[in-house]
């Protein structure tokens, strides 16, 4: 039986979970004798478990520019119900949003367009100072803008949250590759290493090595199985687009 090599179009999440199915399986057994193997699957572990570290702060970032998105609607559903009121036919009303519009005009659409790190502290002072006189009453004063208040110190909190997790991830890992770097060289090293060391060694000690190197062909071959199925699922689309 010769193991098969990961295929290099394999997803890092993929090569992350069969990756692991494999560091499983050798811990179920013995093999403290073969130092070798140890030094390989020591080396695995801990790639794998940067590349996990990595797709967790990929999948953060992109969660930070969709929780980005909530909070730059409601700057502009803030700003947009503020200014309406200005024009409001009632004279008491129509100042008491022109003053709030003053406050949250300071501020701006234009806030929506700087980097993370200035956005959110200025939208963080406006929320404090709306929550000072004269603005209390002024919101309490037009319907609707308390809700609208509230709904953006919960976007621009859910967001804050969300950042404190990548920046302490980041941190911890600041020199940390990419995912998709920490992938290739993983799978670099399992089929250099790994699949090139079992090959041999189920022929050398079967009743040592085989259960590992068996376990290692089948997983290895399921996902090979799947990446080739979506590439020819993903050419026969494109073909049928051409033709069309």
């Amino acid at each position: 039986m010769k193991i098969p090599k990961i295929l290099s179009t394999t997803r890092v999440s993929e090569v992350n979970g069969v990756t692991q199915q494999m560091i499983d399986e050798y811990g179920k057994g013995d093999y403290s004798a073969d130092s070798h193997l140890t030094k390989v699957f020591d080396h695995i572990t801990d790639s794998n478990n940067q590349l996990g570290i990595a797709i967790m702060r990929d999948s953060v970032e992109s969660e930070l520019a969709e929780l980005d998105e909530i909070t730059d609607n409601e700057v502009t559903l803030t700003h947009g119900l503020t200014k309406g009121y200005t024009c409001h036919p009632d004279e008491n009303t129509a100042n008491r949003a022109g003053e709030l519009f003053k406050m949250v005009d300071k501020y701006g659409l234009e806030v929506k367009k700087k980097s993370y790190r200035e956005e959110y502290p200025l939208l963080g002072s406006m929320i404090t100072e709306s929550k000072t006189e004269p603005y209390v009453a002024c919101i309490a004063a037009l319907p609707g803008c308390d809700e609208r208040f509230k709904r953006l110190e919960a976007a621009v909190n859910n967001f804050n949250a969300k950042q404190n997790v990548y920046l302490s991830v980041k941190d911890d890992q600041n020199e940390l590759s990419s995912a998709t770097a920490i992938k290739k060289q993983l799978i670099a090293f399992i089929n250099g290493e790994l699949v090139a060391y079992l090959d041999v060694m189920q022929r050398v000690n079967t009743e040592m090595y085989g259960g590992l190197a068996q376990f290692t062909a089948n997983r290895i071959a399921e996902n090979n199985s799947a990446v080739r199925k979506r590439r020819n699922k993903t050419e026969a689309e494109t073909e049928v687009k051409v033709e069309e």
